[in-house]
């Protein structure tokens, strides 16, 4: 009979599936809840105290669903098939106008959250706590559809035996800790040595045997007890075991004791006491208890189940009541029926039933019926109906404007066609509106299969919780994820939004080993933003960077593979690994290094930290990058011991217009399923001037071994091309978890961010004239084109061309601080890096070879990116070329570079006072080019402050564009001591003549900030932007000196304002975006600077900022 009525289901909500219709489209529904199982009612009170009664109530059509499930949704897809809410029978108590009266009432069963299930070997009723929810939600809806009736079974005839008693199950289970915030599993009291606890039980019918099982968890290090006792009569002391006390592995064991003993029926009890020593300490999990119990009813309703016996017989139940009762086979809560209940006398009942089956009974009092818990009136949603889309965004109503903003940016720009879901609108449809992951799965599951799998990206837009049930305070559970079986190791305990993109008939279970790995069928990303205000910050990043209008440079041709040191090198190996695939398959790339090793490490307030390499990766941010890769160990807050990244570092970064995709093949840095705690992960996503547009990252434990398969599959597909496209993230990431599959392991990394996101890629490609050989002290002259995937000029492409071109690779070697020194391959030696012309899709420009490379013959490589200043396209390529030798036709220099050293402005003579943040101005010229190649140090760019400190500039240093004469240094010269100082600046030409200059500036206390918080805004800007700052010297005479240059140091613009008395804030100096000869400028980024003159004191202060000019 069961399976029959599970077979019309499926094939009902098969039809449902094809029309694409919810029940929930139309008419009143409500949301209803109970916590434990029984019969309850609604009546004319309950419409009206829930202010739902509109004058007609037809209590025919006062229907209540349910899930169709046992407990909480089947994991198994096979098993998880229903798409409707489903029906439950009720009973109406009343006359039949077809209206609810004041006494009328309708009266239904329904089931607890918890998964009842039945041991046919010990012939036992046992259960499984429901993860989710405590309280089990149904849907109510009125005056629409006839409802369904629960039918009567009348065969009362003759039995074979007589019984006054009925089986019984109690279970009780308490989940308040989570042991190690991960996983499932919770227990309930916490025990220390000495402590006991007390459980009382109800009558039992006496000398009954009780069937108890017991589940008792152990964090202790050190030996510990449990002494069990019923009615205060010892029934067995409970050893429990160890733990080892280790960072990763096992933080609990479970012992699980089963006892038989006989029963009374007088008050019972239940008593546990724990005995160890001082640190000692455990848990209950539950107790779980089969008994008998006798069938006298006073008010409470009685729950008991029938066994099926060895021959099948008919047996009379006798019920002792003060009040009329009736009694429900609730056996399949979906096909309850009620049984005839014989009257014997005023206290005396029977009914009757057979033992073919195990059955589940209820005997109630219709006079006691209790109400459900009304929890909210829901709204109606049509979920089922779609457009085939491509994106399903599944978020919470808090940030469903944000959801929108992203549906609108996909279909508007990438024509993606996106679905929007309220998550309380997919439970209420999959799981009568119970939390329930695997409802959430359904749903994608319907959409993927009904859509002709047309969907490729879930984006999940919401913060989730390892806590479904809300026992944390001020939880963020707004979209949940899934949670491992295992709750006991921190290695192979996982939460993974991957289950989300299981999606057939096969999967779901998900054992948790190798054995029981998944592929994805569709991408999972998330993004984890706990307020609107983060959903706000990051929806605007997304929009920017998906535009790239205004990201304009090289710096998307930049990886930074970062790597931690020790552990055998094992991680700068898996990072030198990385860059020789890249080197060979993403050549366009310049793929830049900061490996630990190679920076030298101090003491520190008692920690070792590397304030260089630390240092490094704050520039790497700064420059920007497509990709930025950390390997090495870390913790939800940091990477590396010496904490080369930390919160202080993401608070500082200022990268809005650079942000990079971020890889943490580290521990637990992504972690963002913890409430109590903002990850490093969570901050650089939700981080509002930069950041991460999004990050392949972890949120729990890893290892290194597993971190380098997935880390390799994603340069396997990153820059892959599918029908002439590069790939989105969320593909990307599909494809790198299903290659890379390493049982419940690598499921611990998650995409943070939009899976339909793409990677700013280049449209066009770039192709140069041939090279010969390259020899030093030669000038080179390179001619190219920018060229669509056909090989077709594009000769509308007008902008600039960005060159960096290399020596041969070098191979250099780190300290070898925590382990042997380590060999690793770069780009390091750079002969030129310039910015040329591209008109019409066309450009040329020169350059000379120096004298420094390395003369043995070998491959080079250029690397070459350009982009359109109208339009925004940009184009990349690489090539290689042998270089080495001398050239033939050597013309011999002598003569040193031109040096014209000033500091803040032009106006700079050496002795004078500067700024408290002076900004060190170099303007280059040399008839054969700079030196830049870094093989002798001390002629590349450099200076050298006060005879002692050591500053090198050729990454400061810039040429002209369309020249390889002329350049300009640009540094900030900031946090330097008040007095007099003394700085030399070294600049070598190609030939190695030297030029070198000295200047004296002064710092001192008159020299202390006029100016504080200068900021422009709008910034960005398209037509006109203001500059405001705090004023220190309010009331002073001040005048006011702004003047604006482009990126290569040239004078566009000047402001000039003056106050006889000064405000406390300043703010009426603005730019349209014009030159001094009124053209509008082309977008980009422009210094300013801002001087200050206190003429009251005679004394000044400049002080320099960036501002962002669009269109």
């Amino acid at each position: 009979m069961k399976q029959i009525i599970l077979l019309s289901l499926f094939l009902l909500n098969t039809s449902l599936l094809k029309s694409n219709n919810s029940i929930l489209k139309d008419g009143n529904w409500v949301k209803i809840g109970i916590i434990e199982s029984g019969v309850y009612k609604i009546d004319l009170d309950f419409f009206k105290m829930h202010n739902l009664y509109n004058g007609v109530i037809d209590p025919n059509k006062i229907q209540i669903f349910g899930s169709g499930y046992n407990g909480s949704v089947p994991q198994l897809n096979s098993k998880s098939n229903l798409f409707q809410p489903v029906e439950i029978e009720t009973s109406f108590i009343g006359n039949d106008d077809n209206n609810l009266d004041e006494g009328e009432y309708l009266f239904f069963y329904l089931q607890s959250s918890d998964i009842l299930l039945y041991d046919s070997i010990n012939n036992l009723m046992t259960s499984k706590k429901n993860i989710y929810t405590d309280t089990a939600y149904y849907l109510l809806t009125y005056n629409s559809t006839e409802n369904k009736n629960i039918i009567n079974n009348d065969n009362i005839s003759n039995y074979d035996s007589i019984s006054s008693h009925g089986n019984y199950f109690y279970h009780y289970e308490n989940d308040r800790f989570s042991i190690i915030q991960s996983g499932r599993e919770w227990f309930g009291k916490i025990f220390s040595s000495g402590e006991s606890h007390n459980i009382n039980l109800f009558e039992i019918q006496d000398d009954s045997q009780i069937d108890l099982e017991i589940s008792l968890v152990s964090r202790s290090t050190v030996e510990s007890s449990f002494d069990l006792f019923f009615n205060d009569k010892s029934i067995s002391s409970i050893n429990m075991d160890l733990i080892k006390e280790k960072i990763y592995g096992e933080k609990y064991k479970r012992r699980v004791e089963n006892y038989s003993f006989k029963g009374t029926n007088n008050d019972n009890s239940l008593t546990l006491r724990y005995n160890g020593l001082g640190s000692a300490i455990s848990y209950l999990d539950y107790i779980k208890l089969n008994t008998i119990i006798p069938l006298s009813h006073d008010k409470d309703q009685i729950k008991f189940y029938v066994n099926p016996g060895p021959e099948s017989k008919k047996i009379r139940y006798n019920i002792s009541s003060s009040e009329n009762i009736k009694v429900l086979d609730v056996t399949d809560p979906y096909s309850i029926y009620e049984h005839e209940v014989i009257k014997v006398d005023e206290l005396n009942y029977y009914f009757v039933t057979n033992n073919e089956s195990y059955q589940n009974k209820i005997i109630f009092q219709p006079n006691y019926l209790k109400y459900p818990e009304f929890n909210n009136v829901v709204k109606n949603s049509n979920i089922l109906d779609h457009n085939n889309p491509d994106l399903i965004i599944i978020t919470s109503k808090e940030f469903l404007t944000q959801a929108m903003r992203i549906k609108d940016l996909r279909e508007s720009k990438d024509l993606l066609n996106v679905k929007v879901v309220i998550v309380e609108d997919i439970y209420n449809q999959f799981s009568s509106g119970n939390l329930d992951v695997s409802s959430i799965r359904n749903y994608i599951k319907y959409i993927f299969n009904s859509s002709s799998y047309n969907l490729k990206y879930v984006l999940l837009f919401g913060d989730c919780s390892y806590d479904y049930k809300d026992r944390l305070p001020n939880n963020t559970n707004f979209v949940p994820i899934y949670q491992s079986y295992n709750s006991s190791n921190n290695i192979y305990s996982f939460s993974s939004d991957d289950y989300y993109g299981f999606l057939e008939s096969d999967e779901g279970i998900w054992v948790e080993s190798i054995s029981g790995d998944h592929d994805l069928e569709v991408s999972i990303g998330r993004i984890p933003s706990k307020d609107e205000n983060e959903a706000r910050d990051y929806v605007d990043k997304l929009i920017r960077y998906s535009n790239n209008k205004n990201l304009l440079g090289d710096w998307k041709k930049n990886i930074y593979l970062v790597a931690d040191d020790g552990d055998g090198n094992v991680h700068q190996n898996d990072a030198e690994n990385h860059f020789d695939y890249l080197n060979e398959f993403a050549g366009e790339y310049d793929i830049k290094k900061i490996y630990l090793d190679n920076y030298e490490q101090k003491l520190k307030d008692g920690v070792i930290v590397s304030d260089e390499a630390k240092k490094e990766l704050d520039n790497a941010i700064e420059d920007g990058s497509l990709i930025l890769n950390y390997i090495g160990h870390g913790n939800e807050f940091l990477w590396t011991e010496e904490k080369i990244l930390d919160e202080n570092s993401i608070f500082s970064w200022d990268n809005r217009l650079k942000l990079p995709l971020i890889i943490t093949a580290t521990c637990e840095f992504g972690k963002f399923d913890d409430p109590l705690i903002t990850s490093g992960g969570e901050m650089l996503l939700n981080k509002e001037n930069g950041g991460a547009i999004a990050l392949l990252t972890t949120t729990r434990p890893v290892f290194s071994q597993t971190n380098f398969r997935l880390n390799n599959q994603f340069y396997k597909n990153v820059f892959k091309k599918q029908n002439g496209k590069h790939l989105r993230i969320g593909d990307i990431f599909k494809f790198t978890k299903n290659n890379s599959l390493s049982g419940p392991i690598n499921r611990n990394f998650s995409l943070l961010g939009d899976p339909s996101l793409m990677l700013i890629y280049p449209s066009y490609t770039i192709e140069i004239d041939s090279l010969d050989t390259l020899s030093a002290t030669s000038e080179i002259s390179i001619k190219g084109r920018i060229v669509d995937d056909q090989g077709n000029i594009n000769d509308s492409f007008d902008g600039n061309l960005y060159v960096n071109i290399y020596d041969k690779i070098n191979f250099n070697q780190t300290l070898g601080d925590e382990s042997v020194p380590f060999s690793f391959r770069e780009w390091d030696q750079v002969i030129f890096n310039g910015l040329s012309s591209v008109k019409n899709g066309q450009f040329d420009f020169k350059f000379m070879v120096s004298k420094n490379i390395d003369y043995e013959f070998g491959d080079g490589k250029i690397s070459l990116f350009a982009v359109d200043s109208i339009s925004g396209n940009e184009a990349s390529s690489f090539s290689t070329f042998t270089i080495g030798g001398t050239n033939q036709d050597y013309k011999s220099d002598k003569i040193s570079p031109n040096l014209f050293v000033n500091i803040d402005d032009y106006n700079f003579i050496s002795g004078d006072r500067v700024s408290r943040n002076p900004l060190l101005i170099v303007d280059v010229f040399d008839e054969s080019g700079i030196n830049i190649i870094d093989r002798n140090s001390y002629i590349i760019p450099h200076a050298i402050l006060d005879d002692t400190i050591q500053i090198s500039l050729s990454k400061f240093f810039s040429q002209d564009k369309d020249s390889y004469k002329k350049g300009k240094i640009i540094y900030p010269l900031d946090n330097i001591t008040l007095g007099k100082h003394k700085i030399e600046i070294k600049v070598s030409d190609n030939y190695n003549n030297i030029s070198t200059k000295e200047v004296v500036f002064i710092i001192d206390k008159r020299n202390k900030s006029i100016v504080t918080d200068l900021m422009n805004y709008p910034n960005p800007f398209s037509d006109k932007t203001t500059f405001k700052f705090s004023n220190q010297d309010h009331g002073d005479a001040l005048d006011i000196e702004l003047y604006i240059y482009d990126i290569r140091g040239n004078l566009v613009f000047s402001i000039y304002d003056s106050y006889e008395i000064s405000p406390d804030i300043i703010e009426r100096l603005s730019w349209d975006g014009k030159d001094f000869n009124g053209y509008t400028l082309s977008q980009g980024i422009y210094i300013y600077k801002l001087q200050v003159q206190n003429t009251s004191e005679n004394k000044t202060e400049v002080v320099h900022n960036k501002l962002l000019k669009l269109r």
